[in-house]
């Protein structure tokens, strides 16, 4: 049998934000398994790791001035005020980052099969914390943001403007040092695949936490 618990409007806020950080705090580990892998990583981190290479600032200030600068960015062009979540993603990914690699948790490895299978494992956990906080819908990333109001304002489509910013970072964070390896092409093939498939999951759980109701399994008492 399924009992019905019955939720506040408060106690649904409270629970969708901490599960909008959550989904961030995934996005950071995945990033930093991928990071730690030394297989490649996904195009955006390239551009981060290539700037903290020429600059003094640790991997995850790097991701939170670079996203503070695009949302600010897609502000110049739309004059459209950005959702507290798109602040919130902007900033909170790069702490979480800073922490998650600075807790010297995540272990090493030596074999490429280990770190091929870590690259991969952390590939799948960031799909599952881009999930987790798009179904939430607290506002898009900075880097999705500016790629609609970019598609907008150039007539072009979102899926070509992605592909240019992303060729674009991937491009100057290669130039700057950045690390470009197979783990990046796996990267680009495989979120969007592990992204499509948690959302699915997600949405069904927000949708039951938005209807005010979540199901929980009660035992049969003998």
């Amino acid at each position: 049998m399924k009992q019905i618990i019955q939720t506040s409007w408060l106690f649904r806020s409270v629970l969708k934000w901490a599960l909008f950080l959550f989904g961030l705090f995934l996005l950071a580990v995945g990033s930093s398994m991928m990071i730690t892998a030394q297989l490649g990583v996904s195009t955006w981190d390239v551009l981060h790791l290539g700037l903290q290479n020429k600059t003094p600032f640790s991997v995850g200030t790097i991701i939170l001035l670079v996203g503070l600068l695009l949302v600010f960015v897609k502000y110049l062009l739309d004059r459209i005020t950005p959702q507290i979540g798109t602040l919130v993603n902007a900033i909170f990914v790069g702490v979480f980052m800073n922490l998650v690699l600075g807790s010297g948790l995540l272990p090493s490895f030596s074999s490429l099969w280990q770190n091929t299978l870590w690259l991969i494992a952390g590939i799948f956990i960031i799909g599952m914390g881009a999930g987790l906080y798009v179904a939430v819908g607290y506002g898009a990333g900075p880097r999705d943001g500016l790629t609609l109001t970019l598609a907008e304002r150039f007539g072009t489509s979102i899926r070509m403007m992605r592909t240019f910013m992303e060729i674009t970072a991937c491009g100057i964070g290669w130039l700057l040092g950045g690390p470009v390896f197979f783990g990046t092409i796996l990267s680009i093939f495989l979120i969007g695949p592990f992204l499509q498939f948690w959302l699915g999951h997600f949405r069904r759980m927000i949708a039951a936490i938005d209807a005010g109701t979540i199901p929980r399994k009660q035992q049969k008492i003998s």
